[in-house]
């Protein structure tokens, strides 16, 4: 298997020393002072977060206040405090917003964006993008909260670009530098890989990120890694798109697409509303989940500004008619007076289709609407996406697809690539 070759159009931001470069910001008599944010105020507490004075003494995140305070006795500790963390959170996704409708939100001090088919991505490129970001970032939050920006063909290896350098750093990875970047790394440097992996990695040889880069399924079982996930990190070390077998489950799908013409005509929304929102569904039913958080994102153009709307429905959910109709009440929140340049839908709050699509009570089975959706699944499986589609959408559904990046929405995704893509 190649690496992937594709031009990298995926971003993860990542607020360096995130809780005490946000105190430093709020508390000017803090800044240029090695500070530590702990759980607690007493000796026995974990540090959370350091600031890059304290780092460079060699005090660390995981370390205890009192490990910290025989380092460096006079070192300030403070207790966290969330709404202030969360409040620039939530500036750093906005300002992500204004660049891609496809954002994933991985921390509260770390997120994600892919740029593909978006306007900036043309105009600015990835390292213009970036640079943007930063700039807001010190013009909406302060000049103390700087960022590590990676830029990759997938999220996790665009979270090893912002690894490289964790003071303000902006760094690439792509197939041109992948085995010189790796070749300076060690295995637990790798996001996913702690100390017991490494070691047993080194039992079937692997010993550095080239040499798992270039091992065998075969190799890796001698590790007592099964197939599917050594398959899973040969994937992901080539810098294609995956699941993450080591994280929580898969938190939303969603699809976006970027208007060749601005509109702010209500029916042509509502068309591609429609097709984005069974599309979301299609995939949805493909991971085997269901979902009760419909959510939708608009970009103005060219009026610059956005809008989300969310809202939780009473039972899970999982074919594009239910996504569709909810989606569409969210609609009515835009400005009709902006013509919208991009549009998004998505859902979360995710539970297993198994254990949603029966009722406890009733004894019923699928309702006819779910069957006919994994019907037409089918049906276009085996002859294509065009092969059925709803009366409305007849006509302009094949101008929508070919503008719509399929199965690229910058989120880990676990159902089956497209062809060409990962």
């Amino acid at each position: 298997m190649g690496l992937n070759t594709e031009s990298p159009v995926t971003l993860v931001v990542d607020l360096n020393c995130a809780f005490a470069s946000i105190e430093q910001q709020h508390d000017p008599g803090l800044r240029g002072r090695p500070l530590a944010i702990a759980a607690y105020a007493t000796d026995a507490a974990t540090i959370v977060s350091s600031s890059r004075e304290a780092r460079e003494l060699g005090i660390k995140t995981g370390m205890k206040v009192f490990e910290a305070k025989a380092i460096f006795p006079p070192l300030l500790i403070r207790e966290p405090d969330p709404p202030k963390y969360r409040q620039v959170s939530d500036t750093l996704i906005d300002i992500l917003e204004t660049h891609s409708p496809d954002v994933l939100r991985m921390s509260i001090d770390e997120a994600s964006l892919n740029l593909a088919g978006t306007p900036d991505l043309e105009r600015l490129g990835p390292e213009g993008v970036a640079r943007a970001i930063k700039k807001a970032l010190r013009e909406q939050v302060g000049e103390c909260v700087t960022s590590s920006v990676g830029i990759s063909t997938s999220i996790w290896m665009a979270k090893q670009a912002s690894n490289l350098d964790k003071r303000d750093g902006l760094r690439r990875i792509d197939h041109t530098n992948l085995l010189s970047v790796f070749a300076g790394l060690e295995l637990t440097d790798l996001s996913g890989i702690a100390e017991a992996s490494a070691r047993r990695l080194a039992k079937a040889g692997v010993r550095t990120p080239v040499q798992f880069l270039r091992a065998s399924v075969e190799q890796l079982a001698l590790a007592g890694m099964h197939a599917e996930v050594a398959r899973f990190w040969l994937r992901r070390l080539r810098g294609f798109e995956v699941g993450a077998f080591e994280s929580a489950a898969r938190k939303s799908y969603s699809h976006s697409h970027v208007l060749a013409r601005s509109t702010t005509s209500q029916a042509e929304l509502e068309e591609l509303l429609m097709r984005l929102s069974e599309m979301v569904g299609r995939r949805l039913r493909a991971g085997g989940r269901r979902g009760r958080v419909v959510h939708i994102g608009i970009v103005y153009r060219p009026d610059v500004g956005h809008m989300t709307r969310q809202v939780t429905v009473a039972r899970p959910i999982a074919t594009g008619d239910e996504i569709y109709k909810t989606a569409l009440k969210l609609l009515e929140a835009r400005d009709r007076r902006r013509a919208v340049g991009t549009l998004g839908v998505g859902i979360s709050g995710l539970t297993k289709d198994d254990i949603a699509q029966l009722d406890l009570f009733d004894g019923s089975g699928p309702r006819r609407d779910q069957k006919l959706e994994v019907a037409m699944d089918r049906i276009r499986d085996r002859f294509g996406e065009d092969a059925l589609q709803r009366s409305r959408l007849l006509g302009r559904a094949p101008v929508v697809r070919d503008r719509i990046a399929f199965g690229n929405t910058g989120h880990p995704d676990d159902r089956k690539s497209e062809p060409g893509r990962a």
